[in-house]
Order: structure tokens, then sequence, then C-alpha cells
């Protein structure tokens, strides 16, 4: 089985890795980046707050110990770029692998006040290494006090994202805003144009037609396009939320029973798959406490979960490929293969 190359609605648990160059920008990305929207025990977090009825689990995993079957599982990649360390080949390799299985893929930014990269830097390391074609519709409003971000302008559409309150209010900014952001807005407008505008209003702006700032907001949400987002100060996380709401399904074990086989869409008990070493992807209804049992070949041993979200367990007994049900069910599940 294949990951799914037709169009669909976004699956209801998705995973998406988060892969940090270190421990210790794992912990200042939970501490200072996220907010009280995620919640769980490191390196799992959950949403506490759905995004139109989607589950999200967030895997936060340094790049030097990130299992490469995580992200052939994973349903999108967040790399974060950290303007104090720089960008370490472990970081570039897996990046590579996702680009490689077409995995939407996004960069997070932190640190880009009081680092040794500010934003634009890190805009140019990331352009220069990892994705060419890398574009930017957010940039960062720093503080006029001190070295935070307190908000976001959207060069698209010329809005000011303010979340010095703690969340994103939005209004339109001043005409010198505009002025002064001309040529990055005209670069972006070039970019998304080509990239993800339908044929016939790319037709019209080939021919010096004006394109409809609506039509490029549109084309914005095309899962190929990559962009960088900065997310010190908890800034950036209202954009990553409208990102991983729309990220497509792509990985699509299959689940065999003695009376049926059916795909993990339409089995509505709980099932699940080892997706590495001590993690697996799960759907369906976990009940806390619950008793699981982990199938491993012709091996049947219980297992004890050490943490857990919607989409996503943790226990020291779980391989890759292994099935993980509970204890006296026949269900047998199927990774996806590449």
């Amino acid at each position: 089985m294949l990951p799914s190359q037709e169009p669909r609605m976004p699956q209801v648990e998705a995973l998406i890795v988060v892969c940090v160059p270190s421990d210790a920008t794992g912990g200042y990305l939970v501490d200072h980046c996220l907010g009280s929207e995620f919640q769980g025990e490191y390196p799992l977090l959950q949403m506490s707050m759905g995004t139109q009825n989607r589950n999200i689990t967030l895997h936060i995993q340094s790049s030097d110990s990130l299992q490469e079957t995580v992200i052939e599982a994973a349903d999108g990649l967040i790399l974060i770029l950290d303007g104090e360390l720089g960008l370490d080949p472990a970081s570039m390799s897996i990046w590579s692998k996702a680009t490689d299985l077409s995995i939407p893929r996004h960069i997070g930014a932190v640190h880009v006040t009081n680092g040794r990269a500010d934003f634009d830097e890190l805009i140019a390391i990331a352009t220069r290494v990892l994705e060419p074609d890398l574009m930017v519709r957010y940039l960062p409003i720093d503080s006029e006090t001190d070295d935070t971000v307190v908000g976001q302008y959207d060069l698209l559409t010329a809005d000011i994202h303010d979340c010095s309150t703690g969340f994103p209010v939005i209004r339109h900014g001043d005409p010198e805003h505009v002025a002064l952001t001309s040529d990055r807005r005209d670069d972006l407008f070039e970019e998304l144009a080509h990239a993800g505008l339908a044929d016939d209003s790319l037709e019209s702006h080939r021919q010096g037609l004006p394109v409809s700032i609506p039509s490029l907001v549109d084309a914005w949400s095309d899962e190929h396009i990559v962009s960088i987002t900065a997310l010190d100060n908890q800034v950036g996380v209202h954009i990553l939320f409208e990102w991983m709401r729309t990220i497509p399904a792509r990985w699509i074990p299959a689940v065999s029973r003695s009376h049926a086989s059916t795909s993990v869409y339409e089995d509505a008990s709980f099932i699940g798959i080892g997706i590495g070493h001590n993690i697996a992807r799960v759907w369906g209804r976990f009940e806390r406490g619950e008793a699981l049992e982990v199938l491993c070949g012709e091996l049947v041993e219980p297992i004890t979960v050490e943490c857990h979200t919607t989409g996503v367990l943790m226990a020291n007994e779980i391989r890759f490929g292994c099935t993980v049900r509970p204890v006296g069910s026949d269900a047998e599940i199927s990774v996806p293969r590449f």
C-alpha cells in the first residue's frame, strides 16, 4: 500500500514530527513558543483546542535521534531553525528525507531576536541549504522595548497580526508598511502565482493582468508550498495551526481481521502500528488504563503505555511494524510501503 495520492479531507488523527537541533531547543520551543494550546508529556504534545474536529499530535525529537521510520509515517514535518545554534547536518539529512517523500514541510524559527542569526539570516540559510523555493509570507514584528517578537506582518494581505495580548488581533497595516515591504511583497506574489495558482489565473498573470489577493490566499494553501515562520513568544502558533489544519492524509495503513479487511479510516475500534522503536501511531479511542497488547509476527505480549495522545502512544515493547491492539482483539495492521 502506498501513501494516498488522491485529494482527501484531512484525517482525524494527524502526526506532525518536529525536528529540533537539540533537547535544549525542544524545551525552549515548548516553554516559549507553543503556548497553552498544546498539552501532554514531552516529547508528545496534543492540541488541547481542536482545529475543525482534527486531533493533532506533535512528536518533538532532536535531529540526531529522530528515526527515519517515524519521518516516513508522519503527515507533516516542522524543522526548527535555532538562531543561536544554526543548522546541523542531521537536520539537513532529515529535511532531505522528507523532501524525497513529498511530506508537507514547514520551518519554524526560534531565537530570532536574541540569537547569533536573525530572521533574515535564517531565511538565507534555509534557502541556500534546505529549500531553494522557500516562500516568506510572515515577517516577525519586534518589540520596541525589549528583545521579543510581538506580532507578524502578513506580506500577502498587508495585515498586522498583533500578538502582544497573548492571542492574535488582526488589523490592516499602515501604508508605510506596504511601501517598506513592497519588494518582498512583489517577490512573494510572483513566486506564489507560479507555485499555486490555477492555470487560468496563472495565464492571466502572465498576460500582465492583476491577480486577486483572495486567489493568492487560496494558492497559499497548496500542500507543496514550503514557508518559514518565526515562533518566538508564541506569535506564530496560529499560523502553524492553519498549516496543520490543511495537511492531507498521506499514511493510511490497512487493517485485517478474521472477517474483513479495511483501512484505519473505516475501522472504528482502537488500533495502532509501530512506526519506530517505542512509538506507535494509533486510531480510535483509547481509554487510559485499558489493557493493550502488541503483535510482532506470531509473538503477542502485553504492553505498558508510558505516554500517549489521541493519535500516538509510546511504550518500551513497541517495534516498527508491530500491531498495537486491545487484549483479545484479532486485528492486524499493515504499514504502507513507499
